[in-house]
């Protein structure tokens, strides 16, 4: 197995002028739904498909109640999940800080070592950008190679 990625051209917003380099974007072969890994758990395992269903539901209810509390959820070796806050508006004192400066906030991931091996031990595969695919749609023979650097 092998994560796909295309290469495209990025500006760089520092240097509007300047040539685009080329870099990597992964591309997503496919989504995989809660349901599909339920049956796959019941292919390698003694659970049904309810079982896994009612353990995945009840762990992902139990995750959001803990976040709402600004606790951390660590998952074993997948990692962890936390909230932290992205969007504030800044005040002239502490004082004045209120929860009214607070616009927002996020959910942090942050992988646990199963995911961090999984990164170091990634097998990459290049495919067609999008754009090379309608060039090639649009009835150009050969797609130019991006160059290389």
């Amino acid at each position: 197995m092998s994560l796909l990625y295309s290469v495209g051209p990025r500006k760089n917003p520092l240097e509007p002028n300047a040539d685009p380099r080329f870099f990597a974007t992964a591309q997503v072969a496919k989504t995989v739904e809660v349901r599909e890994l339920c049956k796959a758990c019941r292919a390698h395992s003694t659970f049904t498909m309810g079982d896994s269903m009612g353990v995945i539901e009840t762990i992902l209810e139990h995750i959001i109640e803990v976040l709402k509390t600004g606790d951390m959820v660590r998952l074993g070796g997948l990692g962890s999940f936390r909230v932290t806050i992205n969007d504030q508006k800044g005040a002239n004192t502490a004082d004045r800080f209120t929860d009214a400066n607070i616009k927002g906030c996020h959910v942090l991931f942050t992988p646990g070592p199963d995911m961090v091996e999984m990164c170091e031990n990634m097998v990459y595969e290049r495919i067609m950008s999008k754009k090379e695919m309608m060039e090639l749609k649009k009835g150009k023979t050969e797609v130019e190679p991006t160059p290389e650097e």
